[in-house]
């Protein structure tokens, strides 16, 4: 059963080798995920969409620890393969995963957002998780002032948690409620 499974090892042993390799710099440990679907959902908050979710480790952890409608939404079909892949074999009901440009998902569906630093690997060779991404400064750029206004014209009461990253997508219309992990977790919250 899902919910026994809680530790970083018992999650990472899901994964192919090749996608741990992975791990320490692409994927949100457990612990993090937890915290973060903590904050996400409390309230009565029910849909959260990953910006960018990768191998499904955040949405698979998040859907464990919560009732909340989980969406991951990648770019790399062959990772969204593998998140529904896994989601199967854990049998979870509360967790789907999309292949699609983030940029063009409609934000009106989700009242919580996790957002791991997305677009790093479009200016950082070492970020890269492939070669299907090109080194970009200008697109980058680009992507953040998309999403940034995506999240402004979301309502109040909104939540955003960040993980790693210079939060220049995070529009000054939400508020820092607070920072953990030497300030690479933050936890915001729409304000006006």
């Amino acid at each position: 059963m899902l919910s026994k499974i809680i530790s970083e090892g018992q999650i990472e042993s899901l994964y192919p080798i090749k996608i741990r390799k992975l791990s320490n710099t692409h994927w949100t440990p457990a612990d993090i995920a937890k915290k973060a679907i903590e904050f996400l959902t409390e309230g009565g908050r029910k849909s959260v969409l990953d910006l960018g979710s990768g191998s499904g480790k955040f949405c698979i952890i998040a859907s464990a620890s919560s009732d909340a409608e989980i969406v991951g939404v990648e770019q790399r079909e062959n990772l969204v393969h593998l998140s529904r892949k896994i989601a199967n074999i854990l049998q979870l009901e509360n967790v789907r995963f999309i292949h699609a440009d983030l940029l063009n998902v409609n934000f009106n569906d989700y009242d919580s957002f996790y957002f791991f630093n997305v677009f790093e690997e479009l200016i950082n060779s070492k970020d890269k998780l492939d070669k299907s991404q090109v080194l970009d400064e200008n697109t980058r750029e680009q992507n953040i002032q998309v999403i940034k206004l995506k999240f402004h014209e979301k309502c109040i009461g909104t939540r955003i948690v960040t993980y790693c990253g210079e939060n220049e997508e995070i529009p000054n219309s939400f508020r820092l409620l607070k920072s953990e992990n030497k300030g690479n977790l933050k936890f915001w919250e729409k304000f006006c």
